[in-house]
């Protein structure tokens, strides 16, 4: 059995495992074991381990780009694996994972022990512990130590001056030199120099000293950490005012060498005055790497942000985002969606009395507002079409309640019309009205468009019908329809009414049409809205005129003010009525959108 714990920024989790392979990543995996990391610089897939006999794990790197960096200084390279000996600390972008194996007594409650909390930061350290007071001899603390430092460097904002200073400190604080600097080459004209000093750490010994232009070229030339141990000693064998040095390059992703980590030990001394020892250049080189692996991640982060841009003047943020976790979702997927077509009502009218200029800026508005209600009930705008908008949810990120979100959005867009109303009643001589269609079924989702511009887009029956359905608003007098499939996934959640069954232009099946009334309704309403749903039964069962005596209250009790669907359901009734047809169909035809 094994003890882990997982520790990042955004996440702290202890667990135990007790058998099989057990993976790390950043995104669920239906089937696996699996713990999923909170962090946004480990692959999707990530690692997989298993505890092996004799007290060892077999650890394999699931990444095919991102490193593992092992507690004993090694590197586990994307894709490859390993045994190791437990306990081991593993880390993975930021996210430090330790594991060690369960005995009897943890799992029983008795003789548990902890250990100190990584740092999050170089000034979160408490008594300072620096390599120059070790001597040769390295505990298991002393290397979590050192290591959480590395860590804290690298939980910095890579490229940040705070990055840079932190990285100082620690030549400082964790090797124990008087000077640490941090050093970036900028390009720079002919004769000029090159060498920044973008942050710097001192002790008072250090405070005053300088850096050495002849060591900064040597590591240019040969491409490697360079550290010197002064053999001029006194007759009591000091290094009393000698000062020793250690450079290491920092490399971009290119291998370029675009600055270094600096640090000097003035020989004035106490503790600190020996030489530049081995180990101590090792940590400061570890520092470099730490810096240069911070900047490929801000360049990786920055590139990412670029592509983004680009691939957003193509689709929607949204499937931006999911494009990046998952290529693929452009090769298409069957899903069930909920799809809300809408358009302005009587646009042309509009657009001949406006003109261009203001029928553009009509246009602009309206739409600018009906995304708005959109992207605040999760919804993917899929595209303009004139005067008109198709949205659609559920895709590409799931959504359980997909019909919900879509209704409160084709809600909110109604609301916004009495705001728009008054701001170009003036202009358009009419108060600005719209008629919205959902529909809700099977699509198929992808990229409809081609390599060069992507489409993202829904496509088949189900987006068809909900475009008429859109279109039936006109003929039914209701500014938002929906169908029978998307009514039954509301439950009570919604006051609507099934005004009748259609068969809608270019759609063979019938469907049942709802009104979308209100989330919650006034107790007249659901009384007149219960009475139409009978008078409408009563219709479709050929008993019309028990349907008009059903109906006509509903008609008398608002003179002038008439609801359209119960005036043409008794109009449907008086017809048959007056020529009974030879066989009866109740499902009514709009044969033009």
């Amino acid at each position: 059995m094994l003890r882990i714990q997982v520790s990042n920024k955004q996440q702290e989790r202890r667990l135990e495992h007790a058998a099989g392979p057990l993976e790390f990543g950043r995104i669920p995996q239906p089937g696996a074991q699996r713990v999923v990391l909170d962090d946004p610089h480990v692959s999707r897939n990530q690692l997989r381990i298993r505890e092996r006999s004799s007290g060892h794990l077999e650890v394999e790197n699931l990444s095919q780009r991102t490193a593992v960096y092992v507690g004993d200084g090694t590197v586990l390279d994307p894709g490859a694996s390993r045994e190791f000996e437990l306990p081991v600390r593993l880390t993975a972008g930021t996210t430090l994972i330790e594991i060690g194996a369960m005995t009897l007594e943890d799992s029983s409650g008795a003789n548990w022990r902890t250990v100190t909390q990584p740092m999050r930061h170089i000034s979160d350290l408490g008594e300072k512990l620096n390599l120059a007071d070790i001597g040769d001899s390295l505990t298991p603390e002393t290397l979590a130590y050192w290591f959480e430092t590395v860590i804290a460097v690298q939980r910095s904002a890579a490229g940040s001056p705070e990055f840079y200073q932190e990285t100082a400190r620690a030549v400082v604080d964790l090797v124990g030199l008087d000077l640490g600097l941090v050093m970036l080459r900028r390009a720079a004209p002919a004769g000029a120099d090159p060498w920044e000093v973008v942050a710097s750490h001192s002790t008072e010994a250090g405070s005053k000293a300088v850096f050495s232009r002849t060591i900064l070229q040597r590591v240019l030339e040969e491409r490697r950490t360079f550290f010197r141990v002064p053999e001029i000693k006194d007759s009591t064998g000091s290094l009393l005012g000698v000062e020793s040095v250690v450079v290491s390059p920092i490399f971009d992703p290119q291998d370029e060498i675009v600055g270094v980590v600096y640090g000097l030990r003035t020989g004035s001394g106490g503790p600190r005055s020996a030489g530049i020892k081995p180990l101590e250049a090792q940590v400061v080189q570890l520092l470099a790497a730490a810096v240069g692996a911070g900047l490929a991640r801000v360049q990786r982060e920055a590139e990412a942000a670029r592509s983004r841009v680009q691939l957003e003047q193509f689709v929607s943020a949204e499937v931006a985002r999911e494009l990046e976790r998952d290529p693929t979702m452009l090769d298409g997927r069957d899903r069930e969606v909920t799809i809300l077509f809408s358009d302005i009502r009587n646009f042309t009218r509009l657009s001949a009395r406006l003109g261009p200029v203001d029928t553009f800026l009509l246009v602009r508005d309206v739409m600018e507002r009906l995304t708005d209600c959109i992207k605040q009930h999760d919804g993917t705008l899929v595209y303009y079409i004139g005067d008109g908008l198709l949205a659609m949810w559920n895709a590409p990120a799931d959504q359980p309640n997909h019909a919900e979100l879509a209704c409160r959005a084709g809600l909110a867009m109604l609301a916004q019309l009495p705001e728009l109303s008054a701001t170009w009643q003036a202009r358009v001589g009419a108060p600005i009205a719209l008629g919205i269609g959902l529909n809700t079924g099977p699509a198929r989702v992808g990229n409809t468009g081609s390599r060069r511009r992507f489409s993202y887009a829904p496509l088949g029956h189900t987006v068809n019908l909900a475009s008429r359905v859109e279109g039936a608003t006109k003929h039914l007098g209701v500014p938002l329809l929906i169908t029978g499939s998307t009514r039954a996934l509301l439950g009570n959640k919604f006051a609507t009414r099934r005004l009748c069954q259609a068969r809608l232009q270019g759609i063979e099946t019938a469907v049942d049409l709802c009104e979308l009334h209100a989330e919650q309704a006034a107790d007249g309403w659901l009384a007149n809205r219960d009475a139409y749903e009978h008078g409408l039964e009563l219709y479709e069962a050929g008993r019309w005129a028990e349907a008009c005596r059903e109906i006509y209250p509903l008609l008398s009790e608002s003179p002038g003010k008439y609801d359209v669907p119960s005036l043409t359901l008794v109009g449907r009734a008086i017809d048959c009525l007056k020529r009974p047809p030879e066989r009866f169909d109740p499902v009514v035809e709009f044969l033009q959108k």
